[in-house]
């Protein structure tokens, strides 16, 4: 799809650089409008196919994905994009159901926008993501020391967070697993001690708090990978180190 020129001032300074995948051209000139007149860069593609040539020549900083596209699913893009961490991503649809929202973080994006929200919002989430993703890596991607017995985990700076039972069962799991992915099935075999149902959700939910509570610590972003297909993988089990009765 060709896009049309605008009468929007740049400013000289380059801006974040946004691609946008979305497929209705109202809302896609709206935002891109928009964008272009807060100081970012903005490329538009239509579909899963336009993104992947636009990603490649453009490098995006950030990526704004609509889970519903004409030839590829939304989630199954997220999750290709996001496995690769070169860039930030904000899933943008119209359906704000929780189970959605879930559904889309748990992909991998690092953000969830609705629709119906004003645009404002939207490029404060853009700028809150791009200074997030910009820090230092000393500064967003520490270590993390797992109190097995007292079930917290603590970061670098001395940040803590307790976890459930489950929830530490689930991060054991996947770090003895170093590196490879665990499934949904046996996450919820071992964490939550039941079988897995069609439509089961709770494995995610799940997952969803743990990436919540090691973020409060300081762990890196995207540190537990989701793949709708493999399951869940620690990106950098080194990261983590485990601590006995003891401390040692």
């Amino acid at each position: 799809m060709s896009e049309t020129k605008e009468n929007v001032v740049r400013p000289v300074a380059s801006g974040i650089r946004v691609l946008m995948i979305e497929d209705q051209p109202t809302f896609a000139e709206t935002v891109r409008a928009y964008l272009l007149q807060a100081g970012m860069d903005v490329e538009w593609a239509a579909n899963g196919a336009e993104a992947h040539a636009k990603r490649a020549a453009f490098k995006p900083e950030i990526m704004l994905v609509d889970l519903e596209l004409p030839d590829v699913s939304g989630f199954d893009l997220v999750s290709a994009y996001a496995g690769r961490s070169d860039c930030g991503i904000i899933v943008v649809t119209a359906n704000g159901e929780e189970a959605a929202r879930i559904a889309g973080l748990d992909s991998g994006a690092d953000d969830y926008f609705v629709k119906s929200g004003p645009t404002r919002e939207l490029a404060a989430r853009i700028h809150a993501l791009h200074r997030r993703l910009s820090k230092p890596p000393g500064e967003r991607a520490g270590r993390v020391f797992v109190d097995v017995p007292g079930r917290m985990v603590t970061g670098e700076a001395g940040k803590q967070e307790r976890l459930t039972e489950a929830e530490m069962v689930a991060l054991e799991t996947m770090l003895d697993a170093a590196g490879a992915a665990v499934s949904r099935e046996w996450l919820s075999k071992v964490a939550l001690r039941r079988p897995m149902h069609m439509d089961d959700r709770a494995v995610d939910q799940l997952v969803l708090k743990l990436r919540r509570k090691l973020s409060v610590v300081g762990a890196p972003d995207r540190l537990i990978m989701s793949s709708r297909t493999q399951g869940y993988v620690i990106a950098a089990p080194s990261r983590f180190r485990r601590m006995g009765p003891d401390g040692s």
